[in-house]
């Protein structure tokens, strides 16, 4: 039996290297297997943190960036849009010098077509990207030039209006009407300011942060060329004033309108007005008077007014005493909408081939106050006062008319009320007449005599409901009807009883003279506590009789010392005391005058 020899059973040299080779590439490819999923795991953590880091970026702005100087860093995209709204939109309302040769004017880019597009300079910081240069730019801080944008026909119209002072020699085409004919008289070409190349420069790269511009210097056209004007009559102005327009109310609804309204050229052209304020003419119909004359024609009931919210009140001496102040809801209305109304007949005047007639169209009018009852505070009554008065011809008039103008006055929170302007004109017209007046020490006659007890009763009642003090003037003398340094005159254009409405509530004023009294009442909601006292008469000073005579002499049979007196007010709200307010009135004498 053959034997295999030892070495041989375990393998001969002969076989061992590829034994030895075998086990080697087995043991790379075990490498391989293992090295291979850690380099994926690795580049996909790369990836990750890669987009992490470019989506971080679109978020927030690393310390150190700034958009034209505007700090942004550590701002969200929101906050970084709005700073860059304000602090690049508040260098445009600085107005800025223009330059053109020898000229310079002044213009405020802001007002003048000129703004920033904070988002789209944002985007320059925070726009998606995965180049890594710009992300470890942005890691660093980027600071970058804020997005300018730039309306040219607004910064067009802006250079126009500068061309007397920065251009020579240049004159607008104009445009008059000579009763119903266009008259066009010819401008000019100037030189100084080039207009449209300063546009185009401007509009490529606004310099911001400038404090001065240098223009673009050459031919200055005007901004009505004469090509323009006769454009504007051939289009516009002849065509509105060739014939007549007729305006119907067909489609309005309004069932009281009748007819229709003619507006023959003569009518148009007297409301035309041609503008050329923004450097382009534009024929401009009187809107007002134009509504006036179509409502007329078609007929009154074709508008309904629309009413605000509202209070009054009784001011009939024989019931006013027991009244109480009445509300009044607000109402919608309908009416002729006068704007609409001029672009409907500037259009059928203007429209080619059209049939020359507008429609006025009926709107819902809204009221200017809706104000709910309950919020106006209009409750009780927080300060009167009444004064005696003798019946004299003229002089009740005076307080009757006087009382019956102010009446139902309402005085919103933080208003002031002036006596003159309630009482309306002082003259014959308005229901006055004369009566006596105390005028530079005289007792004389004068139209309104009489209505400073109308100013004195109206400034007791409101230093009585705690209202501010804004203007009072005592009489020279005192009147016994009056609370001594508690009484003023009324001198319209001159003198003037005004109290402010120093709370949240609205003040309503009721007013009445009868019964030989003059009262006046507010209603409101009570918010001062209010003290007043009066001091003593002090310094008193005789009278003497005074002897004149002429023509202009006026016997006067009076007779009153003069004194001095104190008035103090103290007002307290919710326990806090305001400071008080201390009147001192130095009364003269009241002599007697004998004419001879």
């Amino acid at each position: 039996m053959n034997q295999v020899p030892l070495d041989d059973a375990v393998g001969s040299p002969a076989a061992a290297p590829e034994a030895s080779a075998a086990s080697a590439a087995s043991g790379a490819r075990a490498g391989h297997t293992v090295l291979r999923p850690l380099l994926a795991a690795l580049g996909a953590t790369l990836l990750i943190a890669w987009l992490g880091l470019a989506w971080a970026t679109t978020r927030t702005l690393a310390p150190g960036s700034a958009v034209s100087g505007v700090d942004v860093s550590g701002m969200t995209r929101a906050e970084a849009v709005a700073a860059v709204e304000a602090g690049i939109g508040a260098q445009l309302e600085q107005p800025v010098t223009l330059i053109v040769d020898d000229a310079s004017d002044a213009l405020v880019p802001a007002r003048s077509g000129v703004s920033v597009d904070a988002a789209a300079s944002i985007d320059r910081l925070t726009g998606p990207t995965l180049n890594p240069v710009t992300l470890v730019r942005r890691l660093s801080g980027t600071r970058v030039d804020a997005v300018v944008a730039v309306d040219a026909d607004a910064l067009t119209r802006a250079l126009n209006t500068r061309l007397d002072t920065l251009a020579t020699g240049t004159a607008d085409a104009v445009v008059t009407l000579d009763g119903t004919t266009p008259v066009l008289t010819p401008g000019s070409v100037g030189t100084g300011l080039d207009v449209a190349a300063s546009v185009s420069a401007l509009d490529d790269a606004w310099p911001l942060g400038a404090d001065s511009i240098a223009l673009a210097s050459g031919t200055a056209t005007p901004a009505i060329t004469d090509a323009d004007a006769q454009d504007f009559i051939d289009t516009v102005l002849s065509p509105l004033l060739s014939a007549d327009i007729t305006v119907t109310a067909a489609g309005t609804g309004a069932a009281a309108a009748t007819g229709e309204a003619v507006l023959t050229p003569a009518t148009l052209a007297a409301m035309t007005t041609i503008d050329s304020s923004d450097g382009t003419l534009t024929a401009v119909l009187d809107a007002d008077a134009l509504h006036d004359a179509v409502v007329a024609a078609l007929g009154e009931g074709i508008e309904t007014p629309a009413t605000d919210a509202t209070w009054t009140i009784d001011g009939d001496p024989a019931t006013a005493a027991d009244a109480t102040p009445v509300y009044h809801a607000a109402t919608t209305g309908t009416g002729i909408d006068a704007g609409d109304l001029a672009d409907a007949v500037l259009t059928a005047g203007t429209e080619v081939g059209g049939e020359r007639t507008a429609a006025a169209t009926v709107a819902v009018l809204q009221p200017e106050v809706t104000t709910p009852e309950e919020e106006w505070g209009v409750a009780e009554i927080v300060g009167e006062f009444s004064t005696p008065y003798f019946s004299q011809y003229g002089r009740d008039q005076n307080l009757q008319r006087g009382t019956e103008m102010i009446n139902g006055t309402l005085v919103a929170p933080g208003e002031t009320f002036s006596t003159t302007d309630a009482l309306g004109p002082v003259d014959l017209e308005h229901g006055y007449t004369y009566a006596g007046v105390v005028t530079d020490g005289q007792h004389t006659d004068a139209m309104g005599g009489g209505l400073s007890q109308v100013g004195t009763t109206v400034f007791n009642a409101g230093f009585e409901a705690g209202m501010d003090d804004v203007e009072h003037w005592p009489h020279t003398y005192w009147f016994t009807r009056y609370p001594a340094g508690r009484e003023a005159t009324i001198w319209t254009g001159v003198k003037d009883v005004k109290w402010r409405n120093s709370t949240p509530y609205t003040v309503l004023v009721q007013a009445w003279a009868g019964d030989g009294e003059v009262h006046v009442r507010l209603w409101s909601t009570p918010y001062y506590e209010v003290t007043i006292t009066e001091g003593e008469h002090t310094n008193y000073r005789p009278y003497a009789t005074v002897h004149g005579s002429g023509p202009g002499c006026e016997p006067y049979g009076g007779g009153t010392q003069g004194f001095d007196v104190t008035v103090t007010r103290t007002r307290s709200h919710d326990g806090e005391r305001l400071p008080d307010d201390v009147l001192t009135t130095a009364y003269d004498s009241d002599n007697p005058v004998v004419c001879s």
